[in-house]
This record gives structure tokens, sequence and C-alpha cells, in this order.
């Protein structure tokens, strides 16, 4: 018997395998951390002399920061940013998930006032804090956080990593969702139903268009800076591109694609995926390891997710439409994520190895299970001590390609 350690939140679970089972694994590619490739981007970026000279002509400051949910380094390229002297205030661009506890603003920032300004948590339910834009021709009604417009320049940290229905995470995505109100971001993703709305796909994606869109109608390319960032498989720095809002996003996309979208032999019969912190939050968050992974499973097949879902469900939107029964309102938050899961239930079955109590994901349709070696075994007792088993490390960022 081979023994393979799963990664399972911050700690580990053995899973024992047959030496001749048929086992293949895959993970983002070991690219190496690049300490110098942050100062190096933001010294010579796309469209921009440099960042000394953009924040130099401007003295009210927003800074965009990723929340809790991305593996983003934010504090790491927080102090390659000299702003002394002016006025800044650091938004944390939560989109619709919930706010941050402090030990959590701590790891995303290094600190509870960076630059000694002020600091804002962005709440998409605070009509207050939010203006109207207009619509974009796709129907989003869009409103953003008024703080956008009370600054003379933007400063945008982001990361770019594929996501199962924008296509890729960053860039674009620091407005809507990030900074947008609630009804915008339900607007927003219920484009993500649509077939040409899925991993790695920009051209022709509806929710990546109206992203754009989105972007267009706030207009001021001119008074953003962005920093974007390409992780390795140990969520490292492995390179920056800075500088224009669209063309640092699209050349960090390119780099993604290189280090996260990797090819498999063949499909799987089994596919264990594995989510790891920070994005085992929640089984809302978790969701994405099952998306990423599906090209790769045969019709009738069993993906294994394995998250910790520490903080349990997360936005219960999508639960509960997915165990409501009958037809699903697309105006209701979490429906994309419903209609993807029923989706996919008629391809594959999912068990979920987890912490949730096991009436939550029975609810679903999906199989729960506290344990990686229980749920294996009864996988193979269904598909036979033959089964092609894939091993999916990091699966809410790898996207596997089958040959």
């Amino acid at each position: 018997m081979a023994k393979v350690q799963i990664p399972y939140g911050n700690d580990s679970q053995t899973l024992q395998l047959r030496e001749e089972q048929c086992t293949e694994t895959t993970s983002p590619r070991m690219t190496p951390a690049d300490p110098g490739c942050v100062v190096q981007s933001i010294m010579a970026p796309t469209q921009f002399d440099n960042l000394d000279s953009f924040i130099s002509s401007r003295k009210k400051l927003l800074v965009v920061v990723n929340d809790y949910t991305r593996p983003t380094p934010t504090s790491s390229v927080l102090k390659h940013l000299n702003l002394k002297g002016k006025d800044v205030t650091t938004i944390i661009a939560c989109g619709t998930h919930r706010e941050p506890a402090p030990h959590e603003i701590q790891e995303i920032l290094g600190s509870t006032a960076p630059f000694g300004g002020r600091l804002v948590v962005h709440n998409s339910r605070d009509d207050d804090s939010l203006i109207e834009v207009g619509s974009t021709s796709l129907g989003t009604r869009l409103s953003l956080n008024r703080l956008l417009f009370n600054s003379d320049g933007i400063v945008v940290v982001g990361s770019v990593e594929p996501h199962y229905f924008a296509g890729y995470t960053g860039g674009r995505k620091f407005l809507l969702p990030a900074l947008a109100g609630f009804d915008s971001v339900v607007m927003n993703h219920a484009l993500a139903v649509d077939d040409h709305a899925r991993i790695i796909q920009l051209e022709g994606n509806p929710v990546h268009e109206d992203f754009m869109e989105a972007l267009r109608l706030f207009g001021r390319f001119e008074d953003i800076f962005s920093i974007q960032l390409v992780l390795n498989n140990k969520h490292q720095i492995s390179y920056a591109s800075s500088g224009h809002i669209i063309y640092s996003f699209l050349d960090a996309v390119k780099q993604a694609n290189s280090t996260y979208v990797t090819s498999v032999t063949a499909k799987a019969d089994i596919v264990i995926s594995i989510v790891r912190p920070p994005m085992d939050i929640d089984l809302y968050q978790s969701q994405k390891a099952i998306e990423n992974v599906k090209l790769t499973v045969k019709d009738n097949g069993i993906i294994i997710l394995v998250s910790r879902c520490r903080e349990g469900i997360g936005d219960r939107g999508f639960y509960n439409l997915l165990t409501s029964g009958g037809e699903m309102d697309p105006h209701k938050f979490g429906f994309h994520k419903a209609i993807k899961m029923r989706k996919l239930l008629e391809k594959a079955r999912v068990s979920v190895v987890s912490d949730l109590p096991s009436a939550i994901p029975k609810a679903m349709s999906l199989t729960p299970f506290t344990n990686i070696q229980t749920a294996f075994d009864k996988a193979i007792d269904m598909k036979g001590k033959s089964a092609r088993v894939l091993i999916v490390y990091d699966g809410s960022l790898v996207v596997p390609i089958p040959g």
C-alpha cells in the first residue's frame, strides 16, 4: 500500500492507495518565487511612467485590496508603496463576502492602518455607501462604492487565477463584483449560467464582458494603477504586472495559464479535488474546486471534494436554491452556483470530506464524509479496483485538462 498525505485545512489526512492503483496527480506548476518582480513591475509598468510619477500628481489615494478569500500576499506588496504625505484610504474589496475578522485584516494588510490612513471594509448591502453609475448592455444596473469617486488616484492590488465562470480572477474584477452593490453582483452573476461563462475563457464570456463594460462605465483609466500578481503553488509571488488595469491583467493571464493550467493523461473515474486555505473557508467558496475539475471526470464518475469548510456553508443562497426543489429564480443570489451544481450532478456523483454536519451535504444531494479514506474506499467499491484516480492539489486554482 502507498500512503499519500492529503492536505486538510492546516493539517492533513492519510490516504492509503493500492500499489497497482492507476493514480495520477496534478497541481500548479513549480514556478520559483521572484521577490524582486513587484518592484520591477511598478518601476516599469504598462501605459504609465512608474508608480512614483503616478502618485506624485495625486493627493487623495484609494488603495484597493482583496479580502480573506483570496491567497493574495497583499502585505508584501504594500510595503513597496511609498505613499508618504498622501491622504490614503485602504479599502478591503469584499464583494458580497462577510466582513473580515480582526485577525484576517492583520493577515491581509500586515497592520490595522496601512500608510497611517483610514481603513474601510466594503459592504455591498450598505446603500448609503454606493453611487449608481448606469446599466450595462447585458442588464446589470451598476452601483459602486462612493469612495471610488472621492479619490483622484486608485491603486489596485490583486492576483490572477483561473475562475470557473469569470474566466480569471483579478484585474477588472476589483470594480464589479468587488466594490459593487449587492444587486449589481446578483445581476452579473446570473450571466454565469451561460455556456460561454467558463473557466480560462474570456472571449465571448458574458460575465467577463459585463466586468469590462462596468469598467468602461466607470472610466478614469488614467487614474487607476493596477498591480496584478501570479502566485506559485506555495502562494508566493512568482510574477507581477503593473500599470494599466486592462493590460496588466491580460499580461498576468498569460502567466497564470502557464502556472495553473495543467495537462493530465486522461479522464478519471475518481477525482479527488483538494481545497487549501484560505479557499476552504466555506462550501460556497469551495465549490470552485468542483467546477475546476469537472472536465477531468468521466461520465458517471465520482468527484471527492476535500475541504474543511471551517465556517460552514457560507452564503446560504445557493444552498437554499439547491434544497428547495423546483425551478430556480435567476434573480436570487447563489443561482449561478446552484444551477452549475445541478448540471454537474447530472454527470457525476459528488462526495464531500469536510467538517460540515452531514445533513447539509445530504440536503444538496452530496455524499458527506469526515475522512478521505472512507470516502475513497466507498468510491472504489462503486467504480471498481481498476478505477483510474486523479488527485488534484489546490483544486480551487489548478485547471487540469485531459489529453
